[in-house]
């Protein structure tokens, strides 16, 4: 018997499936066949095809031979002729179960999918028709799937338990490309089953040939559930070449099964072990009891409700499912976010964050840990276009009924929604984590202490491509203050309820911890001044606060930055203090040329600052060791690399009323040797309390020198 094809059905979805995977000419193709006039039009539609117009995918192009002798067959008109489409059945047949999946294991979910839409459609006909009690429905037969693997026959088998198929359905259901039973069950009008669309999998009519991907030849054995349809049963069989064959089977059971005959390349799926694993992978959730036979016994692979559809599951429920995706016999969830939607898309989610934060050492090849289903059929292993990458560390699942798949039920077709379905889960869970930390601010410094690193990447992500989870990862980002305690933490809205009136900027400055950060000179002008600064301890911070910038119209301002950046109040000392200054316009002058003239190309300008009070100078306008530990990384193997990056030039700033610098002034006009000495020195001490020295023993000699300078002052004065 030749198979037909409801070949109009299926021109959109390969359309789709075509723009998915990088062209449209199919999509073009289906177009202008649709308005073909002549047999001319069609033959330059053929043409078309064969140039590869509109980027059509190369895969699809070497299977354009079956498109391209789609033949019009016409019926006269006033308007003109009318055709249409046949095919050549064998090559649109090698199309669906050779082109369409790009994975073979998907052949498993599908058929495991028209398994549970079986089992589906005879609960709900025994639900709500009439006279399908009793033995009709075989009440001593389970609802189940069951799945078997032989490596001696070279076979892999599923069957099931349910409506089965009469000799008509197995017609039109096995021997139409693109006809769903599933789709056709859901849109019969007598049935009303509008209501169980949630719990059908099915919808384009061609899951069944995937299993040709890896048979050479293919079994069906079936029975109608229904006595009405007929008491026997059926054995339908292809090789896949374009022809199958049925016949009659007598005491057949209720239900269907599937052997596939693989191909000696795919004997992996005669493998019992394998095939559990992709079952598991891909549809641990669905409705019904599945089982795998493994030697003598069946052994469910279902266990594990899917615990994202409940709304009233355990702790105890929810510590196993935590440890099922997570993949280990261990380990608890810190928190639980359970998220139901209808609109603006139907999402059933469920997360967990572990209460140990994962290793970083291997953090840029972890996957994504939550997983995309749709009807609780796995989509994405990791669904890394949902969930961002800095938040690796999440486990759980969505499943989302609205996400449209292309025909293989691979991907994902609409970019649109699905950026609108990830903007929807992952504002949710940036929300959750801040209602936490208002609700339990002490579980939740639990959390920040582990996952603020996490944090900090996602928010250099966002803030690097302006991305709208920005703000909400502000909110949640902390750090210590100079006028908070140890181990306090402030978030920026607590730092800006400190300012000082008038205040416009947030102040802060990345040191290596409290002790060195207070004890800095640069912090001395914001001590006499009280105020408040925030303390960021790691590498990772300060780059987040280059890419802040600014926080509620409050710009970021660090500290050790060069004074024009400071308010008038920070830049300027009062008058008395003023009074004190032991240097004249014209001896600063000209202990700032003869400092330039002694370091040279280390400096670009050495000038004269009221911010100090105590030190007598500090650098500015240098790179942080951050930034030079990113440099040496991306410089390394240059030749000199080293010495570019300790070349690169800072400005250093004077204290005119310290004591050394006065001192360097009158000792440069008796000894400018020695004074060169003490300015080299000077320049140094303040380089190692910016944390820019890469080696201090560098400076050994210069410290004996002056050792023995102090030293043989001393002996003079002795004397």
């Amino acid at each position: 018997m030749k198979q037909n094809t409801a070949l109009r059905g299926l021109l959109p979805s390969l359309a789709s499936s075509g723009r998915r995977r990088g062209g449209v000419s199919l999509c073009t193709f289906s177009r202008y066949l649709a308005r073909a006039e002549t047999q001319q039009a069609a033959s330059r539609i053929g043409t078309l095809a064969r140039k590869g117009s509109n980027g059509l995918p190369i895969r699809t192009q070497s299977q354009l031979t079956s498109l391209r002798q789609l033949r019009a067959f016409s019926s006269g008109s006033a308007e003109g002729d009318r055709y249409e489409f046949k095919a050549e059945i064998q090559k649109l047949l090698q199309i669906v179960a050779h082109s369409l999946y790009t994975d073979k294991e998907v052949f498993i979910r599908e058929l495991i999918s028209n398994a549970s839409d079986a089992l589906e459609k005879l609960r709900f006909l025994e639900a709500t028709q009439e006279g399908l009690s009793g033995t009709k429905v075989d009440p001593d037969v389970s609802y189940k799937i069951k799945i078997s693997a032989d490596p001696e026959s070279k076979t892999f088998t599923i069957e099931d338990t349910g409506v089965g198929m009469s000799k008509d359905e197995i017609v039109n259901n096995l021997g139409t490309i693109a006809k769903s039973g599933s789709l056709a069950f859901l849109e019969d009008p007598s049935l009303n089953a509008k209501d169980k669309a949630n719990a059908i999998i099915g919808q384009f009519g061609v899951g069944f040939y995937s299993s040709f991907v890896v048979s050479k030849s293919v079994e069906v054995f079936t029975r109608s559930f229904d006595p009405e349809k007929g008491v026997k049963g059926y054995h339908w069989s292809s090789d896949g070449a374009g022809s199958f064959t049925i016949k009659e089977v007598d005491d057949l059971p209720r239900g269907t099964k599937i052997i596939c005959h693989l191909r000696d390349d795919c004997l992996t799926f005669a493998n019992t072990a394998n095939v559990k694993r992709v079952a598991e992978k891909f549809s641990a959730f669905v409705n019904f009891p599945l089982y795998i036979q493994e030697k003598e016994s069946d052994v469910e692979i279902t266990t594990q409700k899917p615990l994202w559809m409940e709304t009233n599951a355990s702790d105890e429920e929810h510590t196993k499912f935590f440890r099922y995706l997570n993949n280990a016999s261990w380990g608890e969830p810190m928190y639980k976010i359970s998220f139901h939607s209808d609109a603006p898309l139907s999402i059933k989610s469920l997360f967990y964050i572990p209460e140990d934060a994962p290793s970083r050492l291997f953090q840029s090849s972890a996957e994504v840990g939550v997983s995309l289903h749709s009807r609780k059929i796995l989509i994405q292993k990791s669904a890394d276009a949902i969930i961002p990458k800095w938040l690796f560390f999440v486990k759980g699942v969505i499943d989302c009924e609205d996400i449209p798949l292309n025909v293989s039920r691979e991907l994902v077709q609409d970019s649109q929604l699905v950026k609108k379905l990830a903007n929807t889960v992952v504002k949710r869970i940036l929300k959750f984590m801040n209602d936490e930390s208002n609700r339990d601010p002490e579980k939740f410094r639990k959390f920040y202490d582990k996952y603020h690193y996490h944090l900090k990447e996602g928010l250099l992500d966002e803030s690097h491509k302006n991305g709208p989870y920005r703000q909400q990862l502000l909110q949640l980002i902390r750090y210590e203050s100079s006028k908070g305690e140890p181990n306090q933490l402030f978030t920026f809205d607590e730092y800006i309820a400190t300012m000082k009136e008038k205040q416009k900027n947030i102040y802060y400055f990345c040191a290596a911890n409290r002790e060195t950060a207070l004890a800095s000179p640069y912090m001395e002008s914001f001590k006499r001044r009280d105020r408040n600064v925030l303390l960021l301890y790691e590498d990772i911070d300060e780059f987040v606060s280059m890419n802040i910038q600014e926080y509620k119209d409050k710009k970021m301002v660090a500290i050790d930055s060069p004074e024009e950046d400071f308010e008038p109040d920070l830049e300027n000392v009062d008058k008395d203090e003023a009074e004190l200054e032991l240097l004249t316009e014209e001896q600063r002058t000209k202990l700032s040329e003869f400092m330039q003239a002694t370091l040279g190309s280390k400096v670009n300008a050495v000038k004269f600052s009221e911010r100090l009070v105590d030190s007598p100078a500090v650098v500015t306008g240098f790179l942080s060791a951050a930034l030079r530990k990113v440099m040496k990384a991306t410089m390394k193997g240059a030749p000199d690399a080293g010495a570019s990056l300790a070349s690169m030039p800072s400005t250093l700033e004077l204290n005119p009323k310290h004591s050394i610098n006065v001192t360097i002034f009158h000792v440069m006009q008796n000894d400018p040797e020695v004074a060169k000495t003490l300015v080299e020195q000077l320049y140094d001490n303040a380089s190692i309390a910016a944390g820019i020295v890469d080696d201090p023993r560098t400076m050994l000699g210069r410290l004996n020198k002056m050792l023995e300078l102090t030293a043989d002052f001393a002996r003079k004065n002795c004397n």
